[in-house]
């Protein structure tokens, strides 16, 4: 055997950037499976480990660090990579069917007759608006997401690569969230009004979003309200975030 080969050896079985990958995989998978009640203990790389069917001895080096142990390592990117996943949910979809909604309106919006106009305007509003927050309600990750940022904000200590990620996200949110709203009012012809900014709304709105995308219990009625806003308007059934971001609408917005 010649120098060169025993210096290069037997490749390893999988590049350790794909060990890792594998490993962060599977422990995302496990939170989904159990939530993240008791934090991140469900996480266990022994587990991952079997779950990813990657070596072991390699699976303890990648996660060698100076300050943590590899299972703790290996829990603390699993949350880095999930605080990493846009926390937009449902904004591709909420954008499509935005576009399909307009499509059935566009008539009536151009059609000159102001009632025949508001009322378009709030059931868009209404119908929109309940469409976000079921992609919101009914995420996974945005649930996961959502509950590591409130465990993270809690703590004194927390890391700030952590923090960093949360602003990151944060900011994300906005922009992105900023960029459909000002699509959806300059599709309905909404002006802000003088001293608000689109940003002020997105954050209100995806507040009262967030929010109430986190409430379960049992005496919540989150959908099936009827309501009827303007005079003469047959009642139909809305989500409770549609009956809010109309009202915030009408508070940022000339209608």
């Amino acid at each position: 055997m010649t120098e060169e080969k025993r210096r290069r050896g037997r490749p390893p079985k999988f590049p350790p950037e794909e060990v890792r990958d594998k490993l962060i995989r599977s422990g995302i998978t496990k939170l989904r499976e159990t939530g993240v009640e008791s934090g991140l203990d469900a996480v266990g790389l022994d587990a991952a480990i079997a779950d990813a069917a990657v070596p072991r001895g390699m699976s303890y080096r990648i996660w060698q660090e100076s300050d943590r142990t590899p299972q703790d390592a290996l829990r603390h990117h699993v949350c880095l990579t999930l605080l990493s996943i846009p926390a937009t949910t449902g904004i591709t979809d909420t954008r499509a069917a935005l576009a399909e909604a307009l499509k059935d309106v566009q008539a009536e919006l151009d059609s000159g007759d102001e009632n025949a106009r508001r009322k378009v305007i709030t059931e868009l509003i209404r119908t929109i608006g309940a469409f976000n927050h079921e992609a919101l309600y009914s995420s996974d990750d945005w649930r996961l997401y959502n509950a590591l940022r409130s465990a993270a904000i809690t703590r004194s200590d927390t890391d700030p690569a952590v923090i960093e990620l949360l602003d990151e996200g944060e900011a994300r949110l906005i922009t992105e969230y900023s960029a459909l709203y000002q699509e959806l009012a300059d599709a309905l012809g909404l002006v802000l009004r003088d001293g608000l900014t689109m940003e002020q709304f997105t954050a209100a709105s995806n507040a009262l979003n967030e929010g109430l995308s986190c409430r379960r219990t049992a005496g919540y009625e989150r959908t099936g309200i009827s309501w009827a806003a303007e005079e003469g308007e047959d009642p139909k059934e809305w989500t409770l975030f549609s009956i809010g971001l109309e009202a915030l609408v009408r508070h940022f917005f000339h209608i």
